[in-house]
């Protein structure tokens, strides 16, 4: 079996897509011949969920997350990027896989100085522009320079869907990528789902993830969630959210909108499916969020939920949903009292048709090719 070495900078925690590919590629790895190299997570509330897979090696080096001070950043960063240097050049994989510019240089000095055989595989969670780049931190902006040397020697260089490939290959030019590729974040093919045939009042609407009132329709939601009066109730579970959008939230003197813990990410089938809506708030402030098709809206609608995500949201438009249930509807979030809650939930006229969407299938071309020997 092929020897792989897998490079992701941020805590696995905070990344289902990456811990669903572990899953995976641990249930194969009989021989025991992969090795993560991540670091330990700062966020208080997923300090005591570390990810583990039986199957595989993880490392962690060093501490990452907004929590951190500005030495104790920056010397993970350099912890990271040596450590990663020596375990490759120690381990000598036949693969070599990194998600995200913030894990590309040791991958870039392995493969230019030390192992040019090495088959080297990307992917991208998110999107960043030139722009972003350019104004973002200088590490980045600085291994980016280098990665593209990377990409004209790849084996695999995917984006999570068409609209965010497409933007990346047209950003890089001249730089041509041999094996550009789309990779969704679907959750696993045991993910439970019911069928919600009614929605009655209350009806009842979740929203998971990272929270902010500058970035995302957070109080314009909250605001159509009073309106209601009671017949829309709205559940957050936030592990990272802000001082001022937890003091906004806390300060709703209503018993419709509650603010709990994050969870876990094996924990969410159980949660998802005490509700009947999945809401997606991001205002699509940067083209990461514009061309975004979250892995949250495959999780909901694998669980049976509705989805409802704001229209700037053109990652998401192609799978709005016509005529079937569960509904995934582009909304104007701007305008949310324009929509009539009765409308929006009910299912009169509309047939149950859910496509699958699992990890397991879009991940095989992948796995496939990282576990084969050339």
């Amino acid at each position: 079996m092929t020897k792989l070495v897998i490079l992701h900078f941020s805590p696995l925690e905070l990344y289902p897509p990456v811990q669903n590919l572990l899953n995976v590629l641990g249930k194969k790895n009989a021989e025991k011949r992969i090795t993560v190299l991540t670091t330990n997570v700062s966020v208080s509330t997923l300090k005591n969920i570390e990810y583990c897979s039986p199957g595989i090696k993880i490392k962690r080096l060093g501490v990452s997350g907004i929590q951190i001070g500005t030495f104790k950043r920056y010397l993970t960063y350099f912890y990271f990027n040596i450590g990663a240097l020596v375990t490759l050049i120690f381990k000598r994989p036949e693969s070599l896989l990194y998600f995200e510019t913030i894990s590309s240089f040791p991958a870039y000095l392995y493969k230019k100085y030390f192992n040019s055989k090495v088959n080297v595989f990307i992917h991208y969670h998110e999107y960043t522009s030139p722009d972003e780049y350019e104004k973002g931190m200088i590490q980045t902006r600085y291994f980016h320079k280098y990665e593209k040397w990377i990409y004209q020697r790849s084996n695999w260089l995917s984006h999570t869907n068409e609209y965010r490939l497409k933007q990346f290959v047209d950003d890089i030019k001249p730089v041509i990528i041999n094996n550009p590729r789309v990779l969704p974040n679907y959750p696993p093919e045991n993910w439970p789902c019911k069928q919600i045939d009614h929605i009655g009042t209350p009806v009842k609407a979740v929203y998971i993830g990272a929270l902010s009132l500058k970035t995302m329709y957070v109080k314009q939601f909250v605001e159509y969630v009073i309106e209601q009066k009671g017949n829309l109730l709205f559940d957050i579970y936030a592990y990272n959210i802000d001082g001022e959008t937890k003091r906004y939230l806390q300060g709703q003197n209503n018993d419709w909108i509650k603010l709990k813990a994050g969870v876990n990410y094996l924990d969410l089938p159980d949660i998802l499916k005490q509700y009947e809506v999945g809401v997606v708030l991001y205002k699509g402030h940067i083209s990461n969020y514009i061309y975004n098709a979250p892995n949250k809206l495959f999780e909901y609608y694998a669980s049976g939920l509705d989805i409802w995500f704001p229209q700037i949201m053109k990652g998401s438009l192609p799978y709005v949903t016509h005529n079937t249930y569960p509904k995934i509807m582009a909304l104007d979030f701007d305008r949310l009292n324009d929509k009539q809650l009765n409308n929006l939930s009910q299912r009169n006229g509309y047939e149950h048709k859910q496509p699958l969407f699992t990890c397991e299938n879009v991940l095989e071309p992948l796995i496939s090719k990282l576990m084969k020997d050339d």
